[in-house]
């Protein structure tokens, strides 16, 4: 337990340090991140018996995240045509279910690139600093208060088959610290919109983060891992801290681009 809050804390504050910098050092960070992420995915499904091309999914993975931080240089919609022809064309020389195989290369380049793309676009925007802020503190916040509930409190299972340790008191408590949460940024930040709606998206935010977290667990729990990996000690992999702020903070970059 100590070991987990000091890892933690310590993840946080740099992560938060780099992200007041911006620019090249934060897109460079993310991008060391979602392949660190993406490098662990291609892992498991590999141990799990899918036949994958990680590296040419490690190219479009990176290619994906890119886009979000330099979308002139890199066009998103010419990454995407590129990436699917060339995963269908190296499926071509698969003779076991290369459908499949093209699956399970494109999920994980796809699904963290993208995400990953839209993390980077939503610093760059007016006020992005606080509104990634606003996404981080969400994410950990959720997972944080779900965590501490559930090992205290939780006594209702909420979803064993996916993940038999989360609860429904851990749940709720993580999902209402998220509102809570979102309030606070916004009433302390330049962030300036009704408080009624910062709850609302630290609401829905922590709902989006739970499901995020499950995400990865079904996962891991088709092809029979605990952790995606064991970058950060007490925590798991790099993935493992990726997976709900892979759904919180490219809903919270939908929220901003609605609200400006």
């Amino acid at each position: 337990m100590l070991l987990r809050t000091i890892v933690g804390v310590t993840a946080f504050a740099v992560v938060v340090a780099i992200a007041w910098l911006g620019g090249w050092p934060f897109a460079l960070t993310a991008l060391i991140a979602i392949l660190l992420g993406g490098f662990e995915f291609y892992a498991m499904l590999t141990t799990g018996g899918f036949h994958v091309q990680p590296v040419l999914g490690m190219v479009w993975l990176a290619l994906l995240t890119l886009s979000g931080w330099q979308p002139t240089w890199i066009s998103l919609t010419l990454v995407l045509f590129v990436g699917f022809v060339a995963v269908f064309m190296w499926a071509l020389t698969v003779h076991v279910q290369p459908v499949t195989a093209a699956m399970a290369t494109m999920l994980p380049a796809f699904y963290m690139g993208v995400m990953g793309a839209q993390a980077i676009a939503l610093r760059d925007m007016q006020s992005g600093l606080w509104w990634l802020l606003l996404g981080f503190l969400i994410a950990w916040g959720n997972d944080t208060f779900a965590y501490f509930a559930g090992t205290t409190l939780g006594r209702h299972k909420i979803w064993p088959r996916v993940s038999p340790k989360k609860t429904w008191e851990g749940t709720i408590a993580g999902w209402v610290s998220a509102a809570m949460i979102s309030v606070l940024v916004v009433w302390l930040t330049p962030l300036d919109f009704n408080l009624g709606l910062a709850a609302l998206i630290g609401l829905v935010g922590g709902i989006l983060g739970f499901f995020g977290d499950l995400t990865i667990s079904m996962v891991k729990r088709q092809v029979g891992v605990k952790d995606s990996g064991r970058f950060f000690p007490g925590h798991g992999g790099m993935l493992d801290r990726l997976d709900s702020m892979l759904f919180v903070l490219p809903f919270v970059y939908q929220v901003a681009l609605l609200i400006k």
